[in-house]
């Protein structure tokens, strides 16, 4: 019961809140929050960060059995990238200035990318991420992140919004998104922009551990390409 009351302020707040405003909605102890939550993030229920506590892609999916959703409209062509790469997949959107993921299918490989649920996913350090944020014009992104000082998960993030910019830059003229190391050691992504559904920006990607990411570069990219334009036309109905 404690866990269901969390829930239901979670999905009334979807922008996020703080654990801190949690107990206070749900007269329980901030402990008793803390606890819970890891536990719902750990199921990928809820998604924590720096902007809170917010609706996990996990119970988007299980939102889907009760009607349409982006992730429900969108899970074909979300398989199809994943069977035709064989990693890991996202869909996603923009949490304010985090990546929120909508739904995900994982690698079955033995070595292979599981998200962190105890992560946070600032867009600037995501190959899904940047490919979100191209579609922001430059004033927004300096708007996002202040005087131009980025915090660097590992020693490979960006770490100005100058050097970000150049990258979007790239992705807006057609390239692609890419994350090498840089939101984990050990893991890479590779991403692009699909478009606007309704009125939810989106973007796909592929993540894969460092040590399969040259070889599987080219192939991941071709798929991404197919899958954009798979994408593009489901959307576009």
């Amino acid at each position: 019961s404690r866990a269901a009351s969390i829930l239901r302020e979670v999905v009334a707040n979807p922008d996020g809140m703080s654990l801190g405003q949690l107990a206070t909605a749900t007269g329980l102890a901030r402990s008793t929050v803390q606890r819970i939550v890891d536990a719902l993030e750990m199921e990928f229920l809820v998604q924590a960060g720096t902007g809170g506590v917010r609706p996990g892609w996990g119970l988007r999916r299980l939102g889907d059995l009760a009607g349409p959703s982006i992730a429900c409209e969108l899970r074909p062509q979300l398989f199809r990238l994943f069977e035709a790469t064989g990693e890991t997949v996202d869909l996603s959107t923009l949490g304010g200035a985090e990546v929120l993921f909508l739904d995900r299918f994982l690698s079955e490989h033995n070595v292979r990318v599981v998200p962190d649920a105890g992560a946070h996913y600032p867009a600037y350090a995501m190959a899904t991420g940047k490919a979100l944020l191209a579609g922001l014009d430059n004033e927004q992104i300096w708007a996002m992140y202040g005087q131009g000082t980025l915090e660097r998960l590992t020693p490979m993030t960006l770490s100005t919004v100058d050097k970000l910019i150049a990258q979007l830059d790239v992705i807006r003229a057609g390239g692609f998104a890419y994350d090498i190391e840089e939101h984990a050691l050990g893991s890479c992504a590779i991403g692009l922009p699909i478009g606007i559904f309704g009125t939810t920006q989106l973007a796909v990607s592929v993540v894969i551990p460092t040590e399969r990411y040259e070889e599987q570069k080219d192939t991941i990219e071709n798929a991404l390409r197919l899958s954009a334009n798979d994408f593009a036309q489901r959307i576009d109905k």
